[in-house]
């Protein structure tokens, strides 16, 4: 039974943009998630309200939330609301009170809005006044999946004029403008990171130890994310329970005191398996133990921050998630200089034979003999594998170039994982063609699924398995055989990719495989010392 009170700040209810044939979108589809992760509460929003007007969801939802207790209503505004149907200002918070609705959502990306004083302060006093909680999300549904696309100075300033408006900021995901957030934390004491965005290596630790847990809320953004993806982070977080416990609920039970909260904490049923208790309660037996295909190293010093990212620290966090091994390669190469960031790789391994499989990370603007030089350079340091990352590096993903590392990788029985292999032509020609290497596609997709039905030597990363169900989908059509367990370590927490398949619907054998058994039998086969 997990020992957190978690309640989702960020569940959206109604048929969706982006809704499949049984996708999970009704109240009961989400109690049920609820059940198998073991969160106790959510507070809900419906799909009309952030994708196409607040006047229609926000009603809506209302009938929604009244199937449980457990479920709590939010509602998104406008600054225009009156002109719309809306209530006015002070009309909306008695609304909002007389109604049950605890928290408000302003969807600045997708309803165009300013968050300047001008534009928004008449509508934001009252909600302040009462300290009604706000979340600013700024995703435009033209662009969902956009990264970083806060506007901290409006942020901090909309924080600075309204001090006593409990402010959370919402987004899709939140990558390499966290540096912005630490000074934003430091400028707004009313200002919270909701997590279900904030993919971050050690960042939740970061956060607590530097601003306080308070900072925190708990949140998933189901279902466009599954619940596992922000909750086995925090409870694996390196931090006190008494912290997890305010991120998981106790905060955002706090912001909505200020209306009488109808609350229903009930028992979740027990964990199904092993794997489910080790997620819920981030308690993990001795005797689990991970090896995982796909961790970058070097993130002490990198275009984006990564708390705890020496490699001692590192070596650290995996022993205390319980990996055993990894097969990693440098952040450095990604976008910069690929020698200096092979001989960070090299570094670890030498340090720590038993941990780190090295991958020499090639950069194919330097042509044949320049990837082909580096490639003899990196085997003399004691690398044993080839990572390509062609789209970072402003190249193409298809080409004769690739022909260079695969027979290299198919000449030595070596490991060479791509981050995106090409079309599935492409890969069918270099997998039948360089059979003694063993390929990795470096982020789940299912796209070469004919292929890997009549090559033995292609296998997929799990990172990352974004929806509720994307692990059992992608199973089903590849096999649990063929799915390698990857954290995308110092760029992710471990636990953020662990997460997903921790929680699945599989079978406890088929987990094995997928957290360590397969990349266990890779690495007896290929890129052997």
């Amino acid at each position: 039974m997990s020992d957190l009170s978690v309640f989702d700040s960020v569940c959206i209810l109604g048929r969706h943009r982006e809704l499949k044939p049984g996708g999970p979108h009704t109240a009961d589809d989400l109690l049920g998630a609820m059940d198998r992760h073991g969160i106790a509460e959510a507070l809900v929003l419906d799909c009309l309200s952030r994708e196409n007007h607040p006047a229609d969801g926000n009603e809506r939802v209302l009938s929604a939330a009244a199937v449980s207790p457990r479920l709590h209503p939010a509602w998104a505004l406008l600054p225009t609301g009156e002109y719309e149907g809306l209530p006015r200002p002070r009309q909306l918070v008695r609304r909002m009170r007389d109604a049950g609705v605890g928290a408000a959502f302003l969807f600045s990306g997708q309803y165009k809005i300013s968050l300047a004083d001008w534009a928004v302060d008449e509508l934001l006093e009252p909600l302040a006044e009462h300290r009604v909680p706000l979340f600013i999300n700024p995703n435009d549904l033209a662009d969902p999946r956009g990264w970083d696309a806060m506007d901290w100075d409006a942020v901090v300033s909309l924080c600075c004029r309204h001090p006593d408006l409990p402010v959370i900021a919402s987004e899709w995901r939140i990558r390499r403008a966290q540096r912005m957030i630490y000074r934003a934390l430091d400028a707004c004491p009313n200002l919270r990171i909701e997590l279900s965005g904030y993919w971050l290596y050690r960042g939740i630790e970061f956060i607590t130890e530097r601003w306080g847990a308070r900072r925190l809320v708990f949140g998933s953004n189901w279902p466009t994310f599954g619940q596992a993806m922000t909750l086995a982070p925090l409870a694996c977080a390196d931090i006190s329970e008494s912290d997890k416990g305010l991120i998981a609920g106790g905060n955002l039970r706090k912001l909505l005191s200020w209306h009488e909260l109808d609350s229903a904490e009930p028992k979740p049923p027990s964990a199904v398996d092993r794997y489910v208790e080790f997620g819920r309660t981030g308690k993990r037996p001795a005797e689990m133990r991970f090896a995982d295909c796909h961790g970058h190293l070097g993130g002490r010093m990198a275009h984006y921050h990564v708390p705890g990212g020496d490699l001692d620290s590192t070596v650290v966090e995996m022993e205390r998630l319980g990996v055993d091994v990894c097969c990693v390669f440098s952040i450095a190469g990604v976008l910069s200089d690929e020698s200096f960031g092979n001989d960070i790789v090299a570094d670890a391994v030498r340090r720590y034979p038993d941990r780190f499989v090295g991958f020499a990370l090639l950069n194919p603007h330097r042509g044949r003999d320049g990837m082909l030089a580096e490639l003899e350079r990196c085997e003399k340091l004691g690398l044993r594998g080839i990572k390509l990352i062609a789209h970072y590096q402003g190249h193409s993903d298809e080409g004769d170039w690739l022909d260079v590392p695969c027979e290299w990788a198919h000449d030595r029985g070596w490991i060479i994982l791509n981050h995106h292999w090409g079309s599935p032509a492409q890969v069918e020609r270099l997998v039948s063609g360089y059979p003694s290497a063993c390929f990795i596609t470096g982020h789940a997709t299912a796209a070469y699924a004919d292929t890997m039905r009549r090559h033995p030597n292609l296998f997929v990363c799990s990172c990352p398995l974004l929806a509720p169900r994307d692990c059992e989908d992608l199973v089903r059509v590849i096999g649990a055989d063929r799915l390698l367990f990857g954290s995308d370590l110092q760029d992710l927490p471990i636990a953020w990719g662990l997460g997903p398949i921790l929680f699945s619907y599989l079978r406890e054998g088929d987990k094995d495989l997928i957290l360590g058994d397969n990349l266990r039998g890779i690495l007896k086969k290929y890129s052997i010392a």
